[in-house]
């Protein structure tokens, strides 16, 4: 069984690289040398053209080389596939006497076999830049290597704080215990037994006893108020008959009955379900739960593929009873995806709504949804959702989701549930979840139907209840590693599918679930990165030597700003930085003060580039892609703004994107998080939209830029920023933050803290120009966040709004 096993995982191994190689590679020809014979049996499969000799345009494929020198190699291209690290060593030493140079563009991804890719190097390359891109590509691997030796360094500290403070819990427990004892053995203790059990007594009747129960009542909320209470239990006991999954333990009855009396003007849903050996507990709940519901124009579609009896009986029984309920006892079980397919089916409904066989939805869910297809015509809707273990009461994990954000859904399956679709949209993608995608079947569902989605409406609310298990997607979704690999084929046949060129799809290292895209660039230009410098030389230099010692990309220039500086150890700087390097130039601006707005809009005006990077002086880069990391973003159409993640010193959190609206106006996200957290949801490890960016690091194209008049000059110091990134957005832009380009930010060392009157004075005045300019958008919220979160915190703290 091992070996069949291990068999299928190679021939599934060699299926993937095949794809790699015809997609990215497109050679003539192809000419594989050793190995099992999958990969060359996967090419041929794929439509590959296999020759007996690699030449030209061919592509020359050695799997698991046992020679010690390779055959006099004709073509110009050359993979090695071998997983002794050795042997590639040895294969590159002879390749290179041949002509051949590592391409470093080409990468193993995933758990594929180990690869590297050699091409032929021009006759008149130059030596010196072969070199450069070797001492790249090592920089990019030191780079790694101190990244992961800070959060090592990080997580012992905080392994260490938490041993602290476990120790300080275990005296402090200790000493409560001595307390709690010396009072208990106390002689006035005991003497007051009496006296306490009266009190307990009398306070426990207070609130059992019916009278005094009903007395309180009163006091609180009237007579009216009862009496509407009482009307409403007699009618939630006529129209929701749950009784081991109680609809009043999500809602009050009041809602609940309000909710049934008034029902939006939607049609029907059908909830598509598919069963396999559910255990009964779970398919009570479940069946509960949706009969419970207060839109009632529902139905409920359920397909089994189990072999448990008790299962169809269970649902027949209840079928018997509410004619909404549909049952199909399925032939065969074709999957997940085929057996959610026979559902499809199934259902009548005009809209479809996805539910788990053991998953649970609250009562008011689908009449939000119905609320949503009413009011707003929707033909797409999602819910936020709450992990739960064992009771639902022992709830775990609560997905707090933004709006409908492109980004976000390209790098993780955030929409998830509760989502209900249009049965016309469904249709016009496909009508089908698709079996090669088994495990993110939903996930490649999603992508289509959002892809043809008229209006996506998303519900704020905890509406779905997601059970987890040890061996379940909700619990650790590293669990089924299959479903990671889906994923990655979903996101290319997306981009497939729009037209959106990629170079590679990869997962996040250390986070299952999330996934990085590597656009192509197909609109490379020149960045213009602006610089304003005022004094503090040291911090220029630092900030201009680390984008030439890091940067990989050649295309762009610097413009430093200067800025009425006094010291003449800046000037000199300016000199030597100006020899030094011939695409680095310094203007002066002839302004008085300090106002960050007209320093990068004079700055503009000397750009040569189609990309502006507004660039603080006080900062360091880290990543060695970091521009090409925010072009891949800032070229396409869609895009304004592109931030990165900006780390103070000690490696926390300084900028990962700014919330709009929180502390009252815009506060930067995850602040003083520590480098290796991912996040709320992961966000600090994958590319998502944001409201605004922070202008120092901030990149956005020069036609952006002029078309909205660059920074409003009102706002010399505070909020221009963000201001910049709303009129942007209301342009019809969305912007981005993207952790894969990170900076150190020394953050106020150049301009100091606003703490005397004047700085202060103004500091008012731009926050109460901001706030009368932008009401409206305060006022509507942040849709890129949720308004479940505190907005008077920037660590996504919950402020979870009730059920209206």
């Amino acid at each position: 069984m091992d070996q069949e096993k291990e068999t299928r995982q190679q021939a599934e191994r060699s299926r993937e690289l095949a794809q790699r190689i015809m997609r990215e590679l497109t050679p003539a020809g192809v000419q594989v040398l050793g190995g099992s014979g999958s990969l060359e049996k996967a090419l041929e499969k794929i439509g590959a053209r296999m020759t007996q000799q690699a030449e030209g345009g061919a592509l020359l494929v050695a799997e698991d080389p046992e020679w010690t020198e390779l055959p006099a190699v004709q073509c110009d291209q050359v993979l090695l596939v071998c997983a002794d690290s050795a042997v590639l060593s040895g294969c590159a030493h002879q390749l290179a006497g041949q002509g051949f140079a590592r391409d470093f563009g080409w990468k193993t991804r995933g758990k594929a076999q180990q690869t590297a890719l050699f091409r032929r190097s021009p006759a008149a390359q130059d030596p010196q830049e072969m070199m450069l891109d070797y001492e790249r590509a090592l920089d990019d691997l030191r780079e790694r290597m101190l990244q992961a030796e800070r959060t090592e360094a990080e997580q012992a500290a905080q392994l260490e704080r938490l041993r602290s403070d476990l120790s300080l819990s275990r005296s402090h427990e200790q000493n409560l215990e001595k307390t709690l004892n010396s009072v208990v053995n106390s002689s006035f203790w005991k003497g007051t037994w009496p006296l306490r059990y009266l009190v307990s007594k009398c306070r426990s009747l207070a609130h059992t006893l019916p009278p005094l129960v009903f007395l309180g009542k009163l006091r609180r909320v009237g007579i009216s108020g009862v009496r509407a209470q009482a009307k409403a239990k007699k009618e939630y006991a006529k129209l929701f008959p749950g009784k081991t999954m109680r609809a009043d333990r999500f809602a009050s009855a009041e809602l609940l009955v309000k909710q049934a009396a008034s029902q939006p003007a939607a049609p029907c849903i059908s909830i598509v379900v598919p069963l396999y050996n559910t255990p009964q507990q779970f398919l009570v709940e479940l069946l509960d739960s949706v009969q419970n519901q207060t839109y009632q124009n529902w139905e409920l579609c359920l397909v089994d593929a189990g072999q448990d009896e008790t299962v169809g009986q269970t649902v027949q029984a209840r079928a018997a009873a509410d004619p909404r309920i549909r049952y199909q006892k399925l032939e065969k079980n074709d999957g997940i995806a085929g057996n959610t397919n026979q559902g499809f089916a199934l259902a009548t409904g005009e809209f479809i709504a996805l539910l788990d066989h053991d998953d649970i939805l609250h009562p008011c869910a689908l009449w939000y949804v119905a609320q949503a297809i009413a009011e707003q015509g929707a033909d797409f809707v999602y819910t936020d959702e709450v992990t739960f273990e064992g009771d639902i009461d022992h709830r775990t994990v609560y997905h707090f989701k933004p709006d409908y954000m492109l980004d976000n859904l390209r790098s993780n399956n955030y929409i998830c549930h509760l989502s209900v679709f249009s049965a016309k949209l469904l249709a016009a993608v496909g009508g089908d979840e698709r079996a090669e995608f088994n495990g993110s079947q939903d996930y490649d569902l999603y992508l289509r139907l959002t892809e043809k989605a008229h209006k996506i409406v998303h519900i704020p609310h905890l509406l779905y209840y997601w059970r987890s298990s040890p061996t379940s997607v909700a619990s650790n979704i590293s669990a089924k590693t299959y479903c990671l690999e889906a994923a990655v084929k979903a996101l290319y046949a997306h981009y497939e599918r729009v037209g959106v060129p990629v170079d590679a799809v990869t997962m996040i290292p250390g986070t299952p679930g999330f996934y990085k895209t590597d656009y192509t660039i197909t609109k490379p230009g020149r960045v213009s990165i602006l610089i304003p410098s005022c004094d503090h030389s040291s911090d220029l230099r630092t900030c201009v030597e680390s984008i030439y010692r890091k940067s990989t990309y050649e295309d762009f220039e610097i413009i430093v700003i200067e800025n009425n500086s006094k010291e003449k150890a800046t000037f000199r700087c300016y000199e030597q930085l100006q020899k030094e390097h011939k695409n680095l130039k310094v203007i002066t601006w002839q302004g008085t003060g300090f106002n960050y707005s007209a320093l990068n809009n004079f700055g503009a005006k000397y750009a040569t580039g189609e990309y502006l990077l507004l660039l603080n002086n006080d900062t360091e880069v880290i990543s060695s892609r970091w521009i090409e990391e925010m072009v891949m973003y800032a070229q396409q159409q869609r895009v304004g703004c592109v931030g990165a993640k900006l780390l103070y010193p000690d490696n926390t959190i300084q900028h990962a994107g700014i919330g709009f609206g929180f502390l009252t106006l815009a506060a930067h996200m995850h602040k003083n998080f520590p480098v290796g957290h991912p996040g709320y949801m992961g966000r600090l490890v994958y590319a998502h939209d944001v409201y605004a960016v922070t202008a120092a690091c901030l990149m956005v194209r020069k036609e952006i830029y002029d078309a909205v008049h660059g920074l409003d000059e009102s706002f010399a110091v505070a909020f221009n920023d963000v201001d910049f990134c709303v009129r942007v957005r209301e342009a019809g832009y969305t912007n981005v933050f993207t952790p894969f380009a990170q900076l150190y930010h020394y953050e106020s060392k150049s301009r100091g803290l606003d703490e005397d009157p004047v700085k202060r004075k103004r500091f008012v005045s731009e926050v109460e120009r901001f706030q009368k300019r932008w009401a409206k958008q305060l006022a509507a919220g942040d849709p890129c966040m949720n308004p479940n979160f505190d907005l008077m915190k920037e660590d996504f703290s919950f402020d979870i709004k009730p059920l209206e």
